[in-house]
């Protein structure tokens, strides 16, 4: 990337995201449009395993591209060790700007995530709509993932004409969060996480929006993914951090890429 001043890279982490409930991974349920599209036209990966099914291990694994046993964040208390390398120092070093813009505090400074990027914030939450539903009232979690495609939106204003590093951790499936237009699937726990999905997918489709419209789209490598799934029962579980069978453990990995690659790479 260090000989390459036209490419960006767009991270975007959608926290709790199951690969199986998509589209383009054979769901029968339009619950993922956008995603659907980037995964046609860009690159997908069939088969992807987060390393735990709880955020902060599994996103240590993610970033430092070891097992969870070597990064030694495996307990709450546990950090990403300072001498670990992150691709946020290695971009940055290549001169990339580098920016996180999260909502889930699993992945807080304090834990080490924040090495290696210029900025790394939490964005101050919005006013959530009346219109919008959250069906876990109990997570300690204000505002929505509006503030953060806002906030991603005005780095990008600011930023764009640079190259740039871009992660954004979105939360409001791990919410179960969504609005009257999303709310297609029926009202059990199971229909209401696919209106939670169609919900986040449509504010990527906003975000990408905002790129292509800035020809940054089309200078900009964007990947998709999540740290874990969701359980409903299987296996007599509900949620995630319990166990690491595959419906907490296979998330999608989907890319779009300015470039051409051939398929089965």
């Amino acid at each position: 990337m260090r000989f390459r001043d036209d490419v960006n890279v767009l991270f975007i982490l959608v926290d709790t995201l199951r690969a199986d409930r998509l589209g383009v991974y054979g769901y029968d349920r339009a619950t993922s449009p956008t995603l659907d599209y980037v995964a046609r036209t860009g690159v997908r990966f069939t088969h992807h395993l987060a390393q735990s099914s709880w955020t902060k291990c599994s996103m240590a694994s993610l970033w430092t591209g070891v097992y969870p046993p070597r990064t030694g964040v495996t307990r709450f208390d546990d950090a990403i060790p300072e001498e670990a390398t992150m691709p946020a120092e290695r971009l940055a070093e290549a001169g990339f700007r580098t920016a996180a813009i999260w909502r889930n505090g699993w992945v807080a400074p304090n834990f080490g995530f924040a090495q290696g990027f210029e900025v790394y914030e939490r964005p101050a939450p919005g006013v959530v709509p009346l219109s919008v539903r959250r069906e876990k009232p109990h997570v300690d979690l204000h505002g929505s993932d509006r503030d953060v495609v806002e906030s991603a939106k005005e780095f990008l204003r600011a930023h764009g004409h640079e190259r740039f590093f871009l992660y954004l951790h979105l939360m409001d499936v791990h919410q179960y969060v969504y609005d009257e237009p999303s709310a297609k699937f029926g009202s059990s726990y199971s229909d209401v996480y696919d209106n939670s999905i169609l919900y986040t997918d449509t504010s990527l489709g906003d975000l990408l929006t905002f790129l292509a419209e800035r020809d940054l789209l089309q200078r900009s490598i964007v990947v998709i993914a999540s740290d874990h799934g969701e359980a409903f029962s299987e296996r007599g579980i509900e949620g995630h951090a319990k166990h690491v069978y595959r419906e907490t453990t296979e998330t999608p990995w989907i890319m779009s890429l300015p470039f051409r690659v051939e398929d089965g790479v």
